[in-house]
């Protein structure tokens, strides 16, 4: 049984009484050691109270000042020192025999709207390459699982639905080019972007 968790900032976000930690912006500053040492605290917290998955960490780079979502969430904006990041903190994790996972898939980080909200609509083409460096090296980190986000991406699925729904992203790039074989997860279905996705 799988019992998973957003565990961003430490197990202590979730469950009372256990550690609180600084957002992976503050994390990337102090280097790779602080990384690796958070989410092992992280891990062995979480499981020491049953939750096995810990939703992290965030893959998104923080490049947009007006996003309302991302910001001090991301390792920041040089999306290789973000994977690098990552991926320490993934191996960190996984070592304590918690999976982590890689979110947000193919990445939040240039919008400006709130998924929670509305559908945000990413409308560049060839940037977005960028975006995916971080989910490529969480992917050669052997990440357990990565979480897809409620935000379209024209330039790779004209249909406009959301990354959640779409067969594009999820398998094409995801499962085929990303070579990603481990277990997808959905960013929370309540949500209004997943909403406006849906057929």
């Amino acid at each position: 049984l799988l019992i998973g968790s957003d565990v961003e900032r430490g197990a202590g976000q979730q469950v009372r009484g256990l550690t609180s930690l600084p957002p992976l912006g503050a994390l990337a500053g102090l280097g790779e050691a602080a990384v690796r040492e958070a989410a092992r605290i992280t891990a062995l917290e979480c499981r020491d109270v049953g939750i096995n998955w810990a939703f992290g960490p965030v893959c998104d780079l923080d490049m947009e000042p007006n996003n309302p979502i991302v910001q001090t969430r991301s390792f920041g904006a040089d999306a290789y020192l973000v994977g690098h990041l990552a991926a320490a903190w993934i191996q960190a994790c996984q070592a304590e025999g918690v999976l982590a996972c890689a979110k947000h898939f193919p990445g939040h980080g240039r919008t400006t709207m709130d998924s929670h909200a509305t559908l945000p609509v990413v409308p560049v083409g060839r940037e977005l390459e960028r975006d995916l460096i971080p989910f490529r090296l969480a992917v050669c980190s052997d990440v357990a699982s990565v979480m897809s986000c409620h935000v379209a991406f024209p330039a790779w699925d004209p249909s406009g639905v959301p990354a959640t729904h779409s067969t594009r992203l999820l398998r094409d790039l995801l499962r085929r080019d990303l070579f990603f074989s481990g277990l997808t997860v959905t960013d929370a279905l309540i949500m209004e972007g997943a909403r406006a996705g849906a057929r």
